[in-house]
């Protein structure tokens, strides 16, 4: 497959068939790990989740944190309902990288995290899988490093339900914004 075609591919997947089997998860850690970080720290640190009680216990967090701003409508309920559904028949991974400390050089690095993330699901269209990522925070992403048993010292970048895409999902057909409305040449400028 080419660097392209992987990039066009490329979608949000929200309900899997199967979890990856452990060599594509093997691919998938390393295509990962070869992504370029600050200063070479590498300083992402992934939790592998498998076990399907931890998993749903994960997406109960996640509806409960986006109940708090989708609407109680038909929509928002089915759009809950599937952020609960992505996280079954699928492996869970939470990334996490150094929490800020005063003197590291390297203390706001999300960046070097996120090209692992990058990597890692970009990897995943070659394996013929597919990934979500899903963001928590405040007390949500206190309640996950709890559950998880991460130390405070490490903070979540971002999680990613990785699996075998099911085969009657369709994923939207993805637009894209115009690049007027967001490439600035030597300024900014305001998007019409």
């Amino acid at each position: 497959m080419k660097l392209w075609d992987v990039f066009e591919k490329r979608r949000t997947i929200r309900r899997f068939s199967a979890p990856p089997g452990e060599q594509q998860l093997s691919r998938l850690l390393k295509a990962g790990s070869l992504a370029p970080s600050a200063g070479n720290k590498q300083a992402w640190f992934v939790v592998i989740v498998s076990d399907p009680a931890t998993r749903e216990r994960i997406g109960t967090i996640k509806h409960t944190q986006n109940s708090a701003f989708t609407p109680d409508t038909e929509t928002g309920r089915a759009l809950l309902a599937a952020q609960k559904e992505v996280f079954r028949n699928s492996t869970s991974l939470v990334v996490y990288t150094f929490a800020p400390e005063d003197r590291d050089p390297h203390r706001y690095d999300m960046g070097s995290a996120w090209l692992f993330v990058e990597n890692f699901c970009l990897s995943a269209v070659a394996e013929g899988l597919g990934s979500q990522l899903f963001g928590l925070w405040d007390d949500f992403e206190q309640q996950v490093n709890r559950l998880l048993g991460v130390p405070a010292k490490y903070r979540m970048v971002v999680g990613i339900n990785v699996g075998v895409p099911h085969p009657d999902y369709r994923p939207p057909e993805k637009r894209y914004k115009a690049e007027v409305k967001w490439v600035f040449r030597e300024t900014w400028k305001e998007a019409d």
